[in-house]
């Protein structure tokens, strides 16, 4: 999707995008959240499916943990 939505209140990006962006995450995982009623919030434009980049950062941070060398 085009990135220049001045216009809109959020950025939007397709499922190609977002797995593009998410490591380790593909486009038929995200196809299959969508099924199980998991993963990002996302929403449909007839047959469109389409991300809110803000909406998924957020749902990234609610599932992050807390991890690495120093954690306890």
């Amino acid at each position: 999707m085009n990135s220049d939505t001045s216009g809109l209140s959020h950025v939007y990006l397709s499922p190609d995008e977002l797995a593009a962006a998410l490591p380790g995450v593909t486009k038929n995982t995200l196809a299959m959240w969508r099924y199980e009623k998991k993963g990002p919030p996302y929403r449909k434009l007839g047959r469109i499916v389409v991300y809110a980049l803000d909406e998924v950062e957020a749902w990234i941070e609610d599932g992050a943990q807390a991890g690495g060398p120093h954690a306890r």
